[in-house]
């Protein structure tokens, strides 16, 4: 609790210091709860300065009331965290423009067996899964899906933060949580992502 403190940047890096020497993350979540509105602390804006003079990423989430920190917390940090996954970089666009220029591969793909096209579809095809999990089922799902011929071409959140998925109009977003309605809308509306509806992502239904 910083809300006593004169200078919140110095206690904040302070904190940072401290965690950043005992657990050495790769990112550093701040919470806004009740007393951080109230005080009216500028998290977003310190957050850039502390993040520099630490050189560890910081991620900040607005979760205010202590059911909604409980009840909706992951699905508010993994909203914030969307804003820092990199661009996705499409690079079949230029694949198409060559495809124009020569028919010849169009005669080859036309010519080639429905279940093959099929098949490259889904392994080129980018899939993002969005929820926590423990990392052996995230593996776990990850080999199920492969089984199926998809590939997963990334997680949010991932084990660590420079390896979080790029985000674009052709990549594909599912949720393994039924409570990410925050993280789907700003993956959509955000992002351009495409949302895959499962209304059972875990269980005997799904």
């Amino acid at each position: 609790d910083i809300s006593a403190q004169l200078n919140d940047q110095k206690e904040l890096e302070r904190i940072c210091l401290r965690i950043k020497n005992d657990r050495n993350p790769s990112v550093i979540v701040w919470i806004g709860t009740c007393t951080t509105e109230i005080v009216k602390m500028d998290l977003e804006g310190i957050a850039p300065k502390v993040e520099k003079q630490i050189g560890i990423p910081i991620v900040v989430a607005r979760a205010n009331g202590l059911d909604y920190a409980f009840t909706q917390g992951e699905d508010t940090v993994l909203a914030a965290m969307v804003h820092r996954c990199p661009e996705y970089k499409d690079c079949n666009k230029n694949s198409k423009e060559q495809n124009k220029k020569s028919p010849e591969f169009e005669v080859q793909t036309i010519s080639n067996k429905e279940s093959s096209f099929d098949q490259n579809r889904l392994t080129r095809s980018n899939l993002v899964l969005f929820g926590s999990l423990p990392s052996s089922v995230a593996s776990q799902l990850s080999l199920e899906l492969k089984r199926q011929s998809i590939s997963v071409s990334g997680w949010l959140p991932s084990q660590k933060y420079s390896e979080l998925p790029g985000l674009g109009e052709n990549v594909y977003v599912c949720g393994v949580n039924p409570f990410l309605s925050r993280t789907a809308t700003t993956l959509m509306r955000r992002k351009r992502c495409q949302l895959i509806g499962a209304p059972f992502p875990i269980g005997p239904d799904g």
